[in-house]
């Protein structure tokens, strides 16, 4: 099965998708590429890293690194850059979760100011999701206990 899509509008991609893209570039010791963006070197590598680990469908997996490559573009902009360097590795996770469900037209790239709300919107949800796993352990330091044991 072939799937085509529309270039003014590239399919969403799940958040968890998103995270092995990243761990892709991680894997491909290519983390430089979010500060000084990707040459043809950092696309082979990481697009080799990428589908070593990915399981999905190959034109799913082409979406999930479409995303990621106008992520990359898009982080070489002054203000997500300074971002980046000021919020670092959280930050990251929080583009990458964001990069998945936003609108993504290939000719213009994603909207950056839109692209700047959806990473403030996951990182609250980040911290949200951590503060409750706080206040788990806190209410229950034997579970906490087990979570480190495992």
């Amino acid at each position: 099965m072939t799937l085509t899509f529309d270039q003014s509008d590239i399919p969403l991609a799940e958040g968890q998708e998103m995270i092995t893209a990243l761990q892709a570039v991680v894997e491909a010791e290519r983390a430089r590429v979010f500060f000084e963006g990707a040459d043809d070197t950092d696309r082979s590598m990481i697009e080799g890293a990428f589908w070593k680990t990915f399981e999905g469908e190959a034109a799913q997996g082409g979406v999930i690194l479409l995303r990621l490559w106008c992520l990359i573009d898009a982080l070489q902009t002054r203000r997500l850059k300074t971002r980046l360097f000021d919020r670092g590795f959280a930050f990251l996770e929080a583009a990458v979760a964001a990069a998945g469900d936003l609108r993504l037209n290939l000719d213009w790239g994603f909207a950056p100011q839109k692209l700047i709300w959806a990473i403030d919107q996951a990182e609250t949800l980040q911290r949200v999701r951590q503060q409750s796993r706080v206040e788990m352990h806190v209410a229950h330091p034997q579970q906490m206990e087990a979570d480190l044991a495992a």
